[in-house]
């Protein structure tokens, strides 16, 4: 069974991401009309894109806890640009972090440099 990659706010240095669930959705079909993104489960965003040809992002956003998730698959820049996307529109001086499930180690991702240096600073 695969790993689960999450991000958040950094929390300890600038608290919670204050955007709504509704205004992740609307970022999201802005910017990838075809996408769904839908409320399967109580209190989470499932949200499929295709952000390229070929390139398909499935992740899940939690409302409860303000974060994004996404499953250990290649490419992880398909729901990274995602997350990008939204944090750049909605949250863009926030600071953002990322974990993987089995360690609650968090490490930062860069917004400042844009998209590209965002998905540069997870790692591969």
């Amino acid at each position: 069974m695969g790993s689960t990659f999450y991000v958040s706010a950094d929390r300890e240095h600038a608290g919670p991401w204050t955007f709504t669930g509704e205004q992740v959705k609307d970022c999201v079909r802005r910017h990838w009309p075809a996408s769904t993104v839908s409320g399967v489960f109580e209190n989470f965003l499932e949200i499929e894109a295709e952000v390229e040809p070929g390139q398909r992002a499935e992740l899940s956003f939690n409302l409860r806890h303000g974060a994004f998730s996404f499953e250990d698959r290649e490419p992880h820049s398909a729901p990274l640009t995602v997350i990008y996307t939204v944090l750049h529109e909605l949250a863009p001086q926030t600071p953002v972090v990322w974990w993987i499930d089995y360690d609650a180690d968090l490490q930062p991702l860069d917004m400042t440099g844009g998209q590209e240096a965002f998905i540069n600073s997870f790692p591969a």
